[in-house]
């Protein structure tokens, strides 16, 4: 792990304590609670402590390591008391918490309730107890004297409420191993959840509970966990908890046994942890709760956790305010937008918390001095957030509520075309937004609809007048926030782009970067954000950035579906100038500003990158040239499907990081810096320390054509100032690495090259699991480790197909390496799996389909940006379609927006329909930017197979690109559930394709089936499919490169249309409901030469179907498959996979050659075969590890005659089971089968 990282991840726990600190309008100066370590000296922070009644008759001293008060009630002194400061406040429950000797006999009472019998250890020990209110704290021994060392009282933390409606406050429940067996119930007037041993395996013996990382994260303080349960059956009851250490005894250490009678009665059981960390290892969780092997069944109602402060800190208050306010300030930006602040008002804040930080730094600080220092660091921060930009023209105005409304009096009549909502508990499913300007007659502008309680929802409407905004609805709702703005309206102008240098795409430009300076010598970040948020605000395009060279000084931010895109000449062919050059005349480093940070659906195509002060000599560090951010940057709308292609780095310190950003929300790395599908592609490039660092990968990430070498500087013209390859060379060999992997999940590598590298790839511990992934074609050249392997979860790992490792091969992790037809020229350590076989050729030359003519037609259509217009779109997009064909082809252009088609479009020969996203799309969490077909057509047919499809590429080199399409009427919390349509897009003709292209709720993708599709290309298609994604027939040399599924496309949108259904019911309702029993990824029936690249189903019934043809797969994965379902499931014809990734289901069946299979949990058995006097024999078959194949696979067994003999019989322990000398069978169990001969 980097210095950098490390650097950013030792911010985390005091940025998770100052967020688990509400805004209040005074500063918090006892965030952690109050309390005293007592003794001759005591130590008080926030209570006033004193003994009673007689305090002369306090005892002091220290024993095992604790200093202490002990009562002495024959001195009248029989209690100690604690008064709260009146600057301590709670709103609801405290926990109070004693540490005391446990010696003599007898009881601790805490304000008259027992809370610990003494037992006479003679140890130090904890009890805690919860108050319903803060008050004064009383402990007394009664006849007894106790000996305290310390008091703590602190708020409650977050509770979990069990029963059929299980709701939580910041513990999130979640019963296992078998949720399905939960039992609920009602007992003593109480819901409960209630274990059961005797639901299928693997039973619900767990409640699991995971506390919000935003209240505790990696804590080193006592954690309080207060167990609800019921009274009866004489069970027993207790933890298993994430503690230190990475083994998984320490990821699930027992707390004590708890011993329960049979009263019947609900009781409560404290269990005290001083060493619960809280990092959510506990599969998942941080710790469960079980009945340690009773036949008892456990029934719980409430669990609640506190953590508890070790240490009384009298800078906590202070710390977290200055941990808030970094983080504020990290996540600012300046300008006029909304949410920004004027120039220079960050510097100067910064400089107020340098002060405070000064105070937290000096260890003679006073308690007066810290306090005046986080008063004036309060202060400076409420005047900073005030002068942030707030367009919100409802900021500061009282909402009213009446019988079914909700509405806010702006004070004036005004322009508004936006309304956001946060909701309470209670919200509204179907909501209409209505304006009026005299407060009495209103006019609905928008319908919408939340999905969950605390969720938020957003309309967006053509702008009116009004004075008035009110959300009517049905029923009752909680409307916590209500927000109005209006927007800033963006018209893009799409012009066609003659390139310089060859492009895989005609170039659309929404908007040309206007006053930066082609020459490099003015500053021109501003003019590149300003085109990007004219991008943004349009709903998403690309950004064009000619020809040129541009100084760059801070960090560019390329928004959610905006693309920034130049002028790129590929550095392997050609010479003289790059085309687009960014100079990133940047502060150096480890912690600087990246150059390019990447959002959601957003990304760079064709630039090239140069850093003018660095050295080849002493390398001056940098961060990323590209970063893909994740949910890190501003919101959840950048999680997904950042892209970085076609660009090269010359001289990059750091050049792709991939979720390496702190969080700006102040959210752990595990949480907090995930990402999903990231593309990188087509890189090249000198990176002298790291080539890539990438973590936290979700969903499946694909990666190709990248070559990192110090060649790209080296041999760059004069003006780059290129040095000597050696010196370089020294350099990175010591000090580079080419690949830094960490938790990507099911990643796809194809074609991975970097050469003089310390170490060439580097898998490290990831932020939340374990790397695991595929690789083919690799070339790690002149590397001291080609492959060094420090953690992988011990069920798998990864696999390389094809390739050269340069260097040693490392795996110090309990999982394996597999490799085949890999040349390794260094030592090799650890489980690495070198297997028979070899590896497919891979064409790395992809197809670059295009239209006939670089022509451009932009369509006027009515659509809007964050809204469907009535008018039906239809017959105005293919009047132009239709236009471009009868003139000879050429690129019809559809703006960014939601565009209504209640018909279907035709895109004639040679015609490309085109929407605004260049790069691959989704649509993310609360924002579906980009270009949207929203088709009202074709719901319930009969024959969904044979319909008219939406889009029906008709005729040789017609395709589409750049778009999604959304089925409105497609919801799974309908009454009759997801229901058949037709396919979304069919082809029919010669060079058809589908690039960049979401589907997130089609019952039936593409269609290649129906019609001859010779040489067809799909390329980076997303969606859900209920039934098919892709089909295809009997055409020749067809290319799919890139198709994921995830059901999660269902939840994951920013339409917020009326009664949507809820993330919460993604599985009943959508994967286990459906997609599971019914969706096929890709199905074949008769093609011929078909390459399919990198292709990846989560929750579908099979992966792969081939009934006939002839299939070539790089890279296939699928992962919680149907119960019957399969991997490859072939029939007939030829299909070869490299590289296959199983989690459960079967992993193929029929006429399949798999070549490295890697799968969770994998039963296989060992095979051999032996030969008696006079001939030979040989065994084939998949391996997945020497001499070891899959139970259920199939493996063949020749036998060879020498000559003068013949073959007689196979036999397996003596017993004859087969007379063919070509014998194939199925694997079921360890054999060793001999070939018998005779003359």
């Amino acid at each position: 792990m980097t210095r950098r990282l490390l650097v950013l991840l030792g911010l985390l726990v005091t940025l998770v304590a100052a967020l688990a600190v509400p805004a209040t309008a005074a500063p918090v100066w006892y965030p952690n609670g109050i309390g005293a370590d007592l003794g001759p000296n005591p130590l008080t922070l926030g209570v006033t402590a004193t003994a009673g009644d007689n305090a002369a008759g306090l005892r002091t001293g220290t024993v095992g390591g604790h200093s202490y008060w002990q009562t002495d009630v024959s001195a009248g002194t029989s209690h100690l008391d604690f008064a709260p400061d009146p600057d301590y406040t709670v709103a609801g429950p405290v926990v109070a918490m004693v540490t005391y000797y446990d010696s003599g006999t007898g009881a601790i009472s805490l304000n008259g309730v027992s809370v610990a019998t003494l037992a006479g250890s003679n140890t130090w020990k904890q009890a805690a107890t919860t108050l319903p209110a803060l008050a004064s704290v009383r402990l007394s021994g009664g006849v007894s004297d106790i000996t305290v060392a310390q008091i703590r009282i602190t708020a409650a933390g977050p509770t979990a409420t069990l029963g059929s409606n299980a709701t939580n406050t910041g513990v999130t429940p979640n019963p296992g191993d078998n949720p399905s067996g939960l039992v609920t119930g009602t007992a003593a007037g109480r819901d409960y959840w209630q274990t059961n041993a005797a639901a299928p395996a693997p039973a619900t013996n767990y409640f699991y509970m995971n506390v919000a990382d935003s209240y505790a994260y990696n804590t080193t303080n006592v954690v309080l966990v207060s167990v609800d349960y019921l009274d009866a059956g004489n069970g027993t009851l207790d933890l298993q908890y994430d503690s230190p250490g990475n083994d998984l005894p320490q990821k699930f250490k027992p707390s004590e046994i708890v011993h329960y009678g049979d009263t019947g009665t609900w009781q409560t059981h404290d269990f005290v942890l001083s060493d619960a960390i809280l990092t959510n290892r506990t599969n998942g969780s941080d710790f469960r709760i079980a009945h340690d092997g009773s036949n008892v069944e456990v029934k719980v109602a409430a669990v609640r956790v506190t953590v508890i402060p070790s240490a009384l800190d009298v800078k906590a208050g202070l710390r977290n305010l200055v941990a808030q306010a970094n983080l504020t300030v990290y996540g600012a930006r300046e300008g006029a937008r909304d949410g920004q602040y004027p120039a220079g008002s960050k510097a100067a804040f910064s400089a107020q918390i340098a002060k405070a930080q000064a105070v937290v730094d000096d260890q003679n600080a006073t308690p007066a001095q810290v306090k005046a220092a986080q008063q004036a660091l309060y202060d400076s921060y409420q005047a900073f957030k005030a002068s942030a930009v707030n367009t919100n023209v409802a900021a500061g105005k009282p909402l009213s509520t009446g019988p079914g409304w909700t509405q806010v009096d702006l004070g004036r009549a005004q322009p508004v075309s936006d309304v956001f909502v946060q909701w309470g508990p209670a919200f509204s499913h179907d909501y209409k937004v209505q304006t009026s300007v005299d407060g009495s007659s209103f006019t609905t502008v928008g319908e919408s609809g939340a999905t969950d309680p605390n969720s938020v929802s957003r309309t967006d409407f053509p702008a009116v007048t009004a004075r008035y905004v009110r959300l009517a609805y049905d029923g009752t709702a909680n409307v916590s926030d209500l927000q109005v703005r209006n927007q800033r309206v963006v018209t893009p102008k799409p012009q066609l782009i003659k390139t310089k240098y060859p492009t895989a795409d005609p170039v659309i430009a929404d908007f040309v970067v206007s006053g930066a300076d082609p020459n490099g010598v003015k500053d021109s970040t501003k003019a590149l954000q300003a085109a990007l948020y004219d991008c943004y605000d349009a709903g998403g395009g690309t950004v064009w950035l000619p020809d040129g060279t541009y100084r760059v000084t801070d960090t560019v931010e390329v928004p959610a579906f905006c693309t920034l895109r130049g002028d790129r000449r590929d550095p392997d062919h050609g010479s003289g100038s790059y085309g687009t050059v960014i100079s990133a005349d940047l502060p150096s480093g480890d912690n600087g500003p990246v150059l390019f940070r990447i959002g959601g659906s957003a990304g760079v195509i064709g630039l090239t990158t140069y850093y003018p002060h660095q050295s080849a000599t002493s390398p001056v560090p940098y961060s990323y040239t590209f970063e893909i951010t994740g949910s890190a940057w501003a919101s959840d709308e950048n999680y997904m499907m950042g892209t970085v292609s076609d660009v090269t780095m010359l001289n990059s310190y750091r050049g792709i990081g991939i979720s390496t950003m702190l969080d700006e929300r102040g959210r752990p790395p595990a949480v907090g810096q995930t990402h999903e599908s990231a593309t990188v592609r087509n890189v090249r490039g000198t990176a002298l320390f790291e080539g890539v660092e990438a973590y936290n990968g979700a969903d499946v990430g694909t990666w190709e054509n990248i070559t990192f070498s110090n060649s790209y500087w080296a041999s760059a013209p004069l003006q780059y100032n290129p040095p000597s390859r050696s010196t370089m060379d020294v350099w990175t060999r010591a000090h580079g690495t080419g690949f830094v992997l960490g938790d990507l999940e099911w990643d796809q590598f194809n074609t991975i090259a970097a050469a003089d590298y310390h170490v060439g790839i580097h898998i490290v511990p990831g932020q939340r699991v374990d790397f695991a992934g595929a690789f083919q074609g690799v070339e790690l050249k002149r590397t001291d480790t080609a492959l060094l392997v420090e953690q992988f979860d011990s069920r798998w790992g990864l696999m390389i197909g094809g390739g050269i490792l340069d260097g040693a091969v490392t795996n110090q992790s309990a999982g394996f390496v597999k490799l085949t037809d890999v040349k390794v020229t260094g030592a090799i350590s650890g489980i690495v799996y070198q297997l028979a076989g070899k590896a497919p050729a891979y064409d790395t030359s992809q197809p670059s389909p295009r239209p006939s003519r670089n022509a451009l037609y932009v369509t006027d259509a009515s659509h809007g940006n964050g809204f469907v217009p009535a008018a039906d779109a239809t017959a105005g997009i293919q009047r132009t379609l239709d236009r471009a064909g009868r003139d000879g082809g050429g690129t019809v252009y559809l703006p960014a927006g939601w565009y209504r088609v209640s018909g279907q479009l035709v895109v004639p020969a040679g015609v490309e329909l085109r929407g605004a996203s260049a790069l691959p799309n989704r649509d993310e969490d609360g924002k579906s930017g980009g270009t949207v077909l929203m088709s009202y057509s074709g719901r319930g047919t009969a024959t969904p197979d044979t319909d008219p499809a939406l889009v029906t590429l008709n005729g040789s080199d017609s395709g589409v690109r750049g778009l999604r399409v959304f089925y409105p009427g497609q919801n799974p919390a309908a009454t009759d559930g997801l229901v058949a349509y037709p396919y979304a897009i069919r082809g029919h003709g010669t060079g058809t394709y589908v690039i960049n292209v979401g589907l997130p709720n089609a019952y039936n993708g593409i269609d290649l089936s129906t019609f001859r599709n010779d040489d067809f290309f799909v390329g980076k298609l997303s969606g859900t499919f209920v039934r098919h994604g892709i089909t295809v027939g009997q055409s020749t040399g067809g290319h799919i490169n890139g198709v994921l599924s995830n059901g999660n496309t269902y939840a994951r949108l920013g339409f917020y249309l009326p009664n949507w259904f809820s993330g919460s019911n993604l599985f009943p309702q959508v994967i286990d409901g459906y997609t599971r029993k019914s969706s096929d990824l890709i199905t074949v029936d008769g093609a011929r030469a078909l390459t399919i690249t990198d292709a990846f189903g989560y929750g579908l019934h099979d992966g792969l179907v081939v009934n006939s043809g002839d299939v070539h797969v790089f890279n296939l994965g699928t992962d919680n498959l149907g119960a019957d379902g399969y991997t490859v499931k072939a029939t007939g014809g030829s299909t070869t996979v490299l590289n296959l990734l199983r989690y459960n289901g079967t992993t193929s069946t029929g006429p399949v050659k798999l070549i490295n299979v890697m799968a969770i949990n994998m039963v296989q058995s060992a095979i051999s075969v032996t030969a008696s006097a006079g001939g030979t024999a040989s065994v084939a078959g998949t391996e997945t590890e020497p001499g070891k194949y899959e139970n259920g696979s199939s493996v063949t067994a020749t036998a060879k005659a020498a000559a003068g003999y013949h073959f007689v019989d196979w036999t397996i322990n003596g017993t004859e089971v087969s007379t063919s000398a070509t014998y194939t069978f199925p694997v079921t169990t360890n054999a060793t089968l001999t070939a018998n001969f005779t003359h």
